[in-house]
Parts: C-alpha cells; sequence; structure tokens
C-alpha cells in the first residue's frame, strides 16, 4: 500500500474537502483505521456512518473539554495537540495525535477531559459514537476493532508516560524522538526523517521540560553527529545512539 511521503502533509491539507471525502476502500490509511478486516457488505454499511468534518484550521479545536462525547475522529492530515487545564490555570499538553491515529477516547464514557487542537491545517473522518455503537451490534467483529485501537492508542500512551517517569532531560527527548519515529515509520512515512509540526515550547511542555532545555539538548544532540536539525526537519543520524540516550542499547523498538 502507498502512503503519502511526510513532505506531502501540507500538500494534503490543501485538497478540497469534497475529494476528501474519500471511500474507506480507497483510504491510504484504511488499514490504520478501524474497517481493515471488514468484509466489503460491511464496509459499505460502514461508510454510512462516517462523515468528513471540514477542514480545522491551525490553531482551531477538534473538540473542547468538558463537551459531551459525540464522536471518534480519525485523521486524515495534518495533526493534533491534546490539553488539559491544571488546579491552577497551567495547560498541559498530554499527547500529540498523527494521520491514521483515532483521537476521542478521552470522551467515549460521557464528556471529553481534553481539547484537542490542530497543529496545522488538518481533516479528519467522524465517526459518531451512537451510530458506531448500533452498527457494531450488527456487524460482527467491528466491536472487537474498536476495542484493540482503544487498546494501542492506550498502550501507546502509557509506554510513553513510563519513558518519561524518572528520566533525564536528555532522555525524555531521545525517548520523543523515538516514539515519533515509530509511530510514523508504522504508517508509512520515513522513520530517519520528518517534520516536527509541533512547537519547540509544545515539546517541552509536553516533556515537563524548559523551552531553552529542549533547544539544548537538540544543539547537543546534532554536536554529537545523532540527530540533523533545519528548522522543523528532524533527520536521525544514528538511530543506535539515540536509543543509548534513552538507556535501549541494541535497537530495542520504542
Amino acid at each position: 500500500m502507498n502512503f503519502p511521503a511526510q513532505e506531502q502533509v501540507n500538500e494534503m491539507n490543501l485538497i478540497n474537502i469534497e475529494s476528501v471525502k474519500l471511500s474507506c476502500k480507497n483510504c491510504s490509511l484504511s488499514e490504520l483505521c478501524l474497517p481493515r478486516s471488514l468484509s466489503d457488505d460491511d464496509l459499505a454499511r460502514f461508510e454510512e456512518i462516517v462523515d468528513t468534518r471540514p477542514p480545522i484550521p491551525k490553531g482551531g479545536a477538534l473538540y473542547h473539554a468538558g463537551e459531551a462525547s459525540q464522536a471518534l475522529y480519525a485523521i486524515k492530515s495534518g495533526a493534533f495537540k491534546s490539553v488539559v487545564t491544571t488546579e491552577d490555570g497551567e495547560e498541559q499538553i498530554v499527547g500529540f495525535h498523527m494521520p491514521g491515529e483515532l483521537v476521542g477516547f478521552d470522551g467515549v464514557e460521557s464528556v471529553h477531559n481534553c481539547t484537542v487542537v490542530s497543529l496545522d491545517r488538518s481533516t479528519v473522518c467522524e465517526l459518531p459514537l451512537r451510530d458506531l455503537e448500533a452498527l457494531s451490534r450488527k456487524v460482527e467483529g467491528l466491536q472487537r476493532e474498536v476495542y484493540t485501537v482503544m487498546r494501542r492508542e492506550i498502550s501507546q500512551e502509557q509506554a510513553m508516560l513510563l519513558l518519561l517517569a524518572r528520566r533525564t532531560a536528555e532522555s525524555r527527548l531521545a525517548s520523543f524522538l523515538l516514539s515519533l519515529s515509530h509511530r510514523l515509520g508504522s504508517r508509512g512515512f520515513s522513520r530517519n526523517e520528518f517534520n516536527l509540526v509541533m512547537s519547540r515550547h509544545d515539546i517541552a511542555n509536553y516533556l515537563g521540560l524548559a523551552a531553552e532545555t529542549v533547544s539544548r539538548l537538540i544543539t547537543r544532540f546534532q554536536e554529537s553527529g545523532i540527530v540533523e536539525v533545519n528548522r522543523r526537519r528532524v533527520t536521525i543520524l544514528d538511530l543506535a545512539m539515540l536509543k543509548e540516550r534513552v538507556g535501549q542499547p541494541g535497537g530495542t523498538k520504542v
């Protein structure tokens, strides 16, 4: 299956909304979404409940914390960040979401506990929860697919939290870059060369570091020949050394 090159993401964001409304069967991200194991007939029924929202501009919210949960969203292009507000009013980034991933699981019980904000002009497919639940009772295997995706997303978040817990600042940044490399690679993009759609300030917020620390560490990684950074373009030059920085000698997967 052919996936869009990473540098084509911005071009994808300029696509006309009518042409975005493709069938799930022809979608380049279909194997990463729910319908991948459905029969042709069941896939046609699934497509009937899927809707494509208008493009969300950079900085626009897909949904806000406290809103009633009504759907899951499959990211077709662009990227998002999940933000929670702490008791003292500070905003904390708790996750980043890439093409091919589903968002909305934070609100499957009742209301959303995060605000999800677009990092670039983005498009999503909307899967209404009420329709998805009703269809799951009719289509064998669909509910299993939902649970599989949910477990994958939760496991990914837990793995990143474990990597960040009680680690040095250098190890946190290395963990973050390795996580991005693995997630993008699993979606058909390059594992060694990609754009950081999030700002260094956002990265620092997510990692619990100062923005100056992130910049200093990136410079250190460049001087060590681990990565090359040109604005937001990151090239991993020595994957083994990067894994050593996070304590993963021998190429253990992140």
